[in-house]
């Protein structure tokens, strides 16, 4: 274990010296990254695990100062709208992924890229969005990185130059359960569950303003986790448009358990199963909860159910249904470039990800009282499952 604040000040040292630049914008960053660090050296791990965790920051931190000096040069990017954006929400492993990459192959609608969200100055064009050099050398990379292992199991893939969560943004704000991934930093994923993440929303629609300046499109955006931060969503995005995805919870608790657990053991050697018993019931209670409430406030109409168990059987109704909702033009270039990439990407591509409750030593009979409200009124997800 090493000191924390050490780590903060080489993180911010080290994204200063990458970009060149000082200006952080705000340092609304600062808590959040302080208690991430003192969060990752509070775990028994080695110090190359640590040292990945910094990098992360360290890019994410680049990333900021490089986006806040690109508007104080072109403010000017301020001035157009993110207007009526699309969320897709949801429990974690209830079908988000998926549901974005057939959204994001309408040509008229603007995803988020993986490689944009993480190098966005300078922003890209329409025309360069999966050719600029940056995606080019990210998408050779992360082909060289999966041929070292072929065969190998990926519950949960995004390409480069493919759509990815908002929480890449967020993680420039330090906010974000991406974190957690890589290591289980309890104390930060007991503050991210209640922490006020208007300044993260606010900093992602600063991003968005960028990108589209370049590129632009009606957004469609995905993060399972806007789910537990969905009314700081509604104020800095008043007219987004959501889709809520739904899912069983038990078993997209059992997937959540098991990757969570495979990445912690290969990084620290212990999959904490107790920390995952602890935390993640009410945390997916609260990706439930939360836009229920909200709904019950913004009115039943304002969010779009998409069920996961429909999405597998009928995916092209679904859109039909969800375009119609959107008031969105459904076109035939939409539908065939949807029906292309299901064809090109079956469910279990990169292989059959098998989960269970009882591995983790949970039943559902346990873990109702997290979900009861939800599921008397979403209950078909059982029967669905």
């Amino acid at each position: 274990m090493g000191d924390w604040r050490r780590s903060v000040d080489q993180v911010q040292a080290r994204a200063i010296e990458r970009a060149g630049l000082t200006d952080f914008g705000a340092d609304s960053f600062r808590e959040g990254l302080e208690i991430l660090m003192r969060a990752s050296h509070d775990v028994p791990a080695p110090p190359s695990a640590v040292d990945r965790m910094e990098d992360i920051a360290v890019n994410g931190l680049t990333n900021r100062l490089r986006l806040t000096d690109y508007v104080k040069r072109h403010p000017e990017v301020l001035d157009v709208p993110v207007e009526k954006p699309l969320f897709i929400i949801g429990m974690p492993r209830s079908g988000t992924t998926v549901a974005s990459y057939v959204v994001g192959q309408d040509p008229a609608r603007r995803s988020l890229l993986v490689w944009e969200a993480w190098e966005s100055v300078p922003p890209p064009t329409t025309e360069t969005l999966k050719t600029d050099p940056r995606c080019l050398a990210r998408v050779a990379a992360q082909q060289a990185e999966w041929a070292k292992t072929p065969g190998m199991v990926r519950p949960h893939v995004e390409f480069e130059d493919g759509p990815t969560e908002c929480l890449r943004l967020h993680s420039q704000d330090f906010k974000a359960i991406m974190f957690e991934g890589p290591l289980p930093v309890k104390e930060y994923s007991r503050w991210m569950m209640d922490t006020d993440m208007t300044s993260a929303y606010a900093y992602q629609k600063m991003a968005l303003q960028v990108l589209q300046s370049k590129a632009p499109g009606r957004w469609s955006l995905k993060m399972p986790s806007h789910a537990l931060h969905v009314e700081a969503l509604y104020r800095v995005f008043p007219d987004a448009r959501i889709v809520w995805t739904h899912r069983d919870p038990y078993e997209a608790l059992a997937s959540l358990f098991s990757m969570k657990s495979a990445s912690w053991m290969r990084n620290t050697g212990d999959p904490n199963v107790e920390w995952l018993r602890e935390h993640y019931p009410r945390q997916l209670g609260e990706h439930v909860n939360r836009p229920m409430r909200l709904r019950e406030r913004i009115g039943q109409d304002k969010i779009f159910d998409l069920y996961y168990g429909d999405m597998l059987r009928d995916p092209i109704g679904v859109m039909q249904r969800l375009y119609a909702w959107a008031g969105d033009e459904f076109t035939p270039q939409a539908e065939a470039a949807m029906r292309q990439w299901l064809a090109d990407n079956p469910q279990g591509r990169f292989g059959k990800h098998s989960y269970n409750l009882e591995q983790f030593g949970l039943t559902q009979a346990a873990l109702k009282p997290f979900f009861s409200d939800y599921l008397d009124v979403h209950g078909k997800v059982l029967e669905a499952a």
